[in-house]
């Protein structure tokens, strides 16, 4: 842990860490505690207030920051009058939504620029197999990493019995989240009833989940690499804003048509999840098969001035060439 953190932050750096009082959360707290960095920890608990144990989770890890004298800080939502207005949401996205929301603003407080979480291997096996089961592209099976966006992650490579065997080893207390039991949601389901079928069959099996993330990873990147190469060779429109009424310059990239369709189908289904990718902040979640396969409609339409739209993305066509 200490060559971790030496690694991704400076001796005095804040050290936002998003804690649940769980066993994951409890064994990065100790282990953190261990390092010389322990005097730069803020711990920070989001209480969802969906269940009786949260209020003592919240206690505990304020008296347990006390005692250690290092920085806690914690908020609630009120997630029943959240959901009526974002119907169209699940618990889980809402709470995951200001969970992390919480974390940035604690980020900001203290001038920090990475949050570190206690994601784990079993997370990250589970992560691959919730996206598989409801489509996703390589990024999805990628899906988590040491160091991205500004999360990082020093438990990717540590299983969840190491976590537990660990925590009973020193006889240090946590909580368990009662609802994991429960198997109404999807995760739940995958954790408890999906995935340890796969150890029966070869209890190496998370390892070589692994191994294929990293290859799917590596392929990634050489098709990334395809298409960055691609669009260097297109072209940028600079010019000035209109919208605002003022002389801002807006640039533009672009790419002909001609050159796109010379494209295998393939590459060009792959070039649109990149641009989509880039123009909504590294993610590529609502962009779905159906929305690519429009894209790439729209790309060959007949009218040579229109305009597509999805998410975050922004297309028009001018004759020859999409400008993006």
């Amino acid at each position: 842990m200490q060559k971790i953190l030496k690694k991704y932050y400076s001796e005095n750096e804040p050290i936002i860490l998003a804690c649940s009082a769980w066993p994951d959360s409890m064994y990065l707290l100790h282990k953190i505690l261990q390092t010389t960095f322990k005097k730069n920890l803020v711990v920070c608990y989001f209480n969802h207030k969906t269940r009786i144990e949260t209020e003592d989770e919240e206690k505990f890890l304020e008296n347990f920051c006390k005692k250690e004298k290092i920085a806690f800080e914690t908020a609630y939502c009120n997630f029943e009058k959240i959901k009526k207005l974002y119907t169209s949401k699940s618990f889980e996205e809402l709470a995951r939504e200001k969970r992390y929301q919480f974390f940035q603003a604690i980020s900001q407080i203290y001038k920090a620029n990475k949050i570190i979480t206690a994601h784990h291997l079993d997370d990250k096996i589970e992560t691959f197999y919730f996206n598989l089961a409801r489509w996703t592209k390589l990024t999805g099976l990628i899906n988590m990493r040491e160091f991205s966006g500004n999360i990082l992650r020093p438990l990717l490579n540590i299983e969840k019995k190491e976590i537990l065997e660990f925590l009973k080893k020193n006889n240090l207390k946590y909580f368990i989240d009662s609802s994991n039991l429960e198997n109404i949601y999807t995760r739940n389901f995958l954790r408890n009833e999906i995935i340890p079928k796969f150890e029966k069959v070869n209890s190496n099996f998370k390892q070589n989940i692994c191994n294929l993330i990293d290859y799917f990873e590596e392929f990634k990147k050489h098709i990334d690499f395809e298409i960055e190469e691609f669009l260097k060779e297109q072209g940028i429109l600079i010019f000035n804003s209109e919208k605002y009424k003022i002389n801002t310059l807006e640039i533009h990239w672009y790419f002909y048509i001609e050159d796109f369709n010379k494209k295998s189908d393939f590459l060009k289904k792959e070039l649109i999840r990149y641009i989509f990718f880039k123009s909504n902040n590294n993610s590529t979640i609502w962009l779905t098969e159906s929305n690519i396969k429009e894209i790439i409609r729209f790309i060959n339409w007949k009218n040579n001035k229109t305009k597509k739209e999805i998410k975050n993305l922004k297309m028009k066509k001018e004759n020859e060439i999409i400008i993006y």
